[in-house]
């Protein structure tokens, strides 16, 4: 139904589209892509999640200082820095392998929409002679592994090694839940991946590292001094709470600080925070923005939670857009698109009710196998492109850092300024307040991401409590319903998950009102209870980097407890980089704690983590301000990459009798026009051979008037899409007989007219022995274009 109104409400759309700004769609003189910004502003799928919002920033946030420095600092009025930047092809095994973030062995790899790559930032201050990295991956996280591993890098690289350590590299992830697992060294990360993969776990630490060394190589070669401006600015419709029972949860007169100009409550992030890198000449070196929305975008798509190609999804889709606009006139631009407090902030707008999601959804383009991602990849780069043609204000102080590991089942809340701060109700309060050791409550797999409470999971309900239950009562509800295949969750919760807390030794019974389901922490050490905490200053921008997935309201109180000790040093704004440095799943606040829905019960350190943050944050930034040595904290345990693995060696590649690799089992049609869709199929191997990292799979190709062929659009690019069939049933345990490629080439309407074909290029593996091949369709033409924009 969906496709079919499209049609109707295109030319509607466009003009609405045109009228509105998409999130604030402004063209300048000096801007110098300044077309592409006015095509982009009339997509009709801007509207997607439009009218859902209003307005709820006047300018800055609240919390923000006037930026008056009450402190004699170092470098003050600064304004000169030094950068570079970099990034490097990450794009892991295309075939098979299961993906990070959805938790189900069903949900894996099948071909490439968007590669990954990894994004790197080197900045230093000629003012005081520090510097530091910036480092983000299209992976769903970044576990500790992955950062000892690309850290063990930089410290055998002579070059290097004088000047990054532990303390000034910040790396995170986007948190895209459609790129291949296996990169932790943990139980809990890898279970459901069939253990440790040595291949992406590979492909990540390598990509990683060089990104940072080109970086380095690129500020070495060009040590000119320029300037860093920052933007702010509001983007509505971007994003949508799928918790907000429990946002409710926080006390009224907290709420009521973050409303909007309607008077509703204001129930995720909107802010995007976005910095332009400029040497003095004028000349662009790279953009790096901050704002929080989980990357599912692909869960609204034609794939559902099954087969899935990887995908940078929304967050890539627009970083890859936004280089390669600039990189005609900046090569060697890099754009990244970081992730923030994104824990309860969710990319679909449909979550209300059945009507409510079919108006929705005639704002997805009809063409893309994942719709969101590109309707919303383009709310953020519009917003991006604005706020970085109209960032003039630089950043001005030093570059400053610390950074400390924490024991996060271990700390005890005894800062009296984080105590004082606490507004929770009596009945949730609790002496000492200490953290637990980690563990997953039942609700755990209940709500997922994005389900709703009575919607059917394996355990039946979201928001699962330990609340003096009624057992005859629970007994007898579960005896008349039956449990309908799935666990019966409230009986589970009060005979089991809420008398965790009287087992011996395993610190517990501080968890609460969440029936524990599955203990991370000892003995099982399944995750991680060592956790980094990190904290940069850019001038009077800081950054602090936290490995969770932080809600809303959690992620206001710990900007807030930062800024009230920078802003004496004249920091006057805060970011927060989620899912830095490792991964330990979700941060709530006491309050939304208490009510367990999906995020609370996956918040394993119990219903103080978020004070014991505040607190280790806001020691962090005490001795920043205090231009003090971080106090010494425990040393991560030693991981080894020998975890369990069940993944057995590659199979074998197999084409029918009679045909070939690389041979056309489907050809496209003779002609087409610009804005439809090519399509072929190639006789195709495992993409697990070899992973094409810096190349491509596929090639659209234009012939030339010398009857040469130049390459129009590869892998990488999101108008294409890979998509990798297996006949073996069950390709994630590495058993590859035939296979297809079907290649997707969605034709941009501002392509020029031409003769064209479709080249796939892969690897076989035959009983070890490797052979490349190539396949060639054959020619089509496309008559256009029809547009002056894509």
């Amino acid at each position: 139904m969906r496709f079919g109104l499209l049609s109707l409400a295109l030319v509607l759309l466009c003009l609405i589209s045109a009228c509105k700004d998409g999130g604030g769609s402004k063209v300048s003189d000096n801007n110098p892509i300044a077309a592409e910004t006015s095509c982009l502003a009339q997509s009709p799928w801007l509207a997607y999640g439009e009218g859902l919002h209003a307005s709820a920033l006047s300018s800055v946030p609240a919390s923000a200082s006037d930026g008056t420095v009450n402190s004699i600092t170092q470098c003050n009025g600064n304004t000169a820095f030094q950068f570079g930047a970099a990034k490097a092809d990450i794009t892991g095994p295309a075939g098979g392998k299961i993906h990070m973030g959805n938790e189900s062995p069903e949900n894996y790899s099948t071909g490439i929409h968007i590669r990954q790559y990894a994004r790197s930032f080197v900045v230093a201050s000629p003012c005081n002679g520090k510097r530091v990295v910036m480092a983000i991956t299209d992976t769903g996280m970044l576990f500790e592994s992955v950062r000892k591993a690309v850290l063990d890098r930089i410290a055998a690289d002579p070059d290097l090694s004088p000047l990054y350590n532990e303390s000034n590299v910040m790396m995170s992830a986007t948190h895209t839940h459609s790129t291949p697992g296996g990169q932790a060294h943990f139980t809990a990360y890898n279970a459901l991946r069939l253990g440790h993969d040595p291949q992406t776990f590979n492909i990540t630490v390598e990509g990683l590292f060089n990104s940072i060394k080109q970086a380095h190589d690129n500020l070495r070669a060009e040590p000119q001094s320029g300037s860093i401006a920052m933007n702010l600015g509001e983007l509505t419709g971007a994003n949508k709470s799928r918790a907000i029972p429990a946002y409710m949860q926080n006390t009224e007169a907290e709420r009521a600080l973050y409303k909007d100009a309607l008077g509703n409550d204001v129930t995720t992030p909107r802010l995007m925070t976005l910095l332009k890198f400029q040497h003095g000449d004028g000349r662009a070196v790279g953009s790096m923005n901050w704002f929080a929305v989980h990357p599912t975008s692909d869960a609204l798509s034609e794939y559902g939670l099954a087969a899935v190609p990887i995908s940078g999804d929304n967050k890539g889709y627009a970083a890859y857009l936004f280089e390669r606009f600039m990189q005609p006139h900046n090569p060697g631009f890099v754009s990244s698109f970081m992730q923030s407090d994104e824990g309860d902030a969710f990319t679909q707008m449909w979550f209300d009710d059945d009507e409510k999601r079919a108006e929705q959804e005639i704002f997805l383009p009809p063409n893309e196998p994942s719709p969101v991602t590109v309707a919303n990849g383009q709310k953020q780069l519009l917003k991006a492109l604005n706020l970085y043609a109209e960032a003039e204000k630089p950043l001005n102080g030093p570059i400053d850092y610390r950074f400390a590991y924490v024991q996060m089942d271990q700390v005890e809340i005894t800062d009296s300024v984080v105590l004082n701060s606490l507004q929770h109700p009596a009945e949730q309060d609790a002496q000492p307040k200490r953290t637990c050791n980690p563990a997953m409550g039942v609700s755990f797999p209940a709500a997922g991401h994005g389900a709703q409470p009575g919607e059917p999971g394996m355990i039946t309900e979201a928001g699962v409590t330990c609340k003096d239950p009624d057992l005859a009562q629970l007994l007898a509800d579960e005896f008349r319903q039956g449990a309908g295949g799935n666990i019966p969750t409230n009986l589970f919760a009060a005979t089991v998950g809420c008398n965790a807390g009287s087992l011996p030794g395993l610190n517990l019974q501080c968890h609460a009102e969440k029936p524990v389901l599955l203990i991370f922490g000892p003995p099982l050490n399944a995750s991680a209870t060592v956790v980094p905490f990190q904290l940069f200053r850019l001038g009077n921008l800081a950054i602090v980097g936290l490995p969770w997935e932080i809600t809303t309201m959690a992620g206001r109180r710990i900007r807030d407890t930062l800024i009230d000790v920078l802003k004496e040093d004249g920091v006057d704004h805060v970011v927060i980089t989620g899912l830095a440095n490792d991964y330990v799943s979700y941060l709530t606040t006491r309050e939304e704690y208490a009510l367990q829905m999906y995020e609370a019960a996956s918040n394993q350190f119990g219903p103080w983590s978020l004070a014991a943050v505040q607190q280790e944050t806001r020691r962090l930034a005490l001795d920043m301000v205090n231009a003090s040595v971080t106090q010494g904290g425990p040393v991560p345990p030693v991981t080894s990459p020998q975890l369990f693995q069940l993944l057995p060696p590659q199979g074998t590649d197999l084409a029918p009798l009679g045909s070939a690799f690389g041979a056309v089992t489907v050809q496209p049609e003779a002609s087409y026009d610009a804005g439809q869709t090519v399509r072929a199929v190639f006789q195709a191997s495992s993409p697990n051979s070899d992973l094409k990292t810096g190349g491509s799979f596929l090639f659209v190709e234009r012939q030339l008037a010398d009857d040469t062929w130049e390459v129009a659009a590869q892998d990488a690019d999101p108008q294409t899409s890979f998509v990798w069939h297996s006949d073996t049933p069950q390709p994630q345990l590495n058993v590859t007989l035939t296979s297809t490629a079907e290649i997707l080439w969605r034709i941009p309407r501002n392509t020029q007219a031409g003769i064209y074909r479709i080249r796939f290029s892969g690897v076989s593996n035959q009983l070890g022995i490797l052979s490349d091949y190539e396949g060639v369709s054959e020619e089509f033409a496309v008559s256009g274009p029809t547009s002056n924009c894509p």
